[in-house]
């Protein structure tokens, strides 16, 4: 289906270098990032676990080009991303990103294709097409028969694997989710974590935010955050698979 691409693990898709974030507000500076290094390989799901104010969204606002860092480099597929213009880098986040929130951030009065087809629209793709990719995405997480239905009158899951078709119709190069199970139930939380596994499997890069062990363990690679650094780094040789309790 189009939306299986090559696993390939050897060429890393993200790499930071001494990368700084400093935020100030009123007169008080605060550095959420401290000289962080990593990368993240194509194909891999990572877990980015760390306490409130720890940095891990900040960290995974600049992955994701929602927000620039102050110094320091980032390559996204060997490009540079501090150096790109902001239409670049929009371009980048249509193109080559997917979003999962842990609120949905879905328009409640329209269905769950209009709210699918979204990203598509300022794709260069035909009308025809987006709509094509938007069923696509919206079969894989088995909602079509919810399909003309209004986001408000689905479940918090449901609502959730909107999202995750959402985040996959444009075929990104990487998806993260910022705290995906966050706002659910275990027996729900757990249904998302494993279709974020079944992503993964098929090809998809995942970097995940989280603060909960439970959620990190279906990742297979955790890396913790403390204090703007990264404190671990390590994978996940008992990958949980099934089990997710809150």
């Amino acid at each position: 289906m189009w939306f299986r691409f090559v696993n390939c693990k050897f060429m890393a898709l993200l790499e930071l270098r001494k990368v700084n974030k400093i935020f100030e507000n009123g007169g008080v500076t605060t550095q959420a990032l401290i000289d962080v290094d990593l990368q993240i390989e194509k194909g891999e799901f990572v877990a980015l676990m760390g306490p409130s104010g720890s940095g891990k969204s900040t960290l995974m606002h600049i992955l994701g080009f929602l927000d620039r860092l102050t110094s320091g480099e980032y390559f996204f597929n060997n490009r540079d991303a501090a150096k790109l213009s902001d239409i670049e880098l929009a371009y980048l986040r249509r193109d080559q990103v997917g979003f999962i929130f842990q609120f949905f951030n879905l328009l409640a009065d329209c269905s769950v294709k209009e709210n699918v087809v979204l990203p598509l629209v300022y794709a260069e793709v035909s009308v025809k097409e987006r709509y094509q990719r938007a069923e696509q995405a919206i079969e894989v997480v088995g909602l079509t028969a919810r399909s003309e239905y209004p986001a408000n009158r689905l479940s918090g899951g449901e609502r959730q694997r909107v999202a995750i078709a959402r985040a996959i119709v444009n075929n990104p190069a990487v998806i993260f989710a910022d705290e995906p199970t966050g706002n659910l139930d275990s027996k729900t939380g757990t249904m998302i974590l494993n279709f974020l596994q079944e992503l993964n499997q098929k090809g998809h890069t995942i970097v995940m935010v989280t603060h909960e062990q439970e959620a990190a363990e279906f990742a297979g690679r955790i890396i913790r955050i403390r204090d703007g650094q990264i404190i671990a780094d390590s994978k996940n040789h008992q990958v949980r698979r099934g089990e997710f309790f809150k």
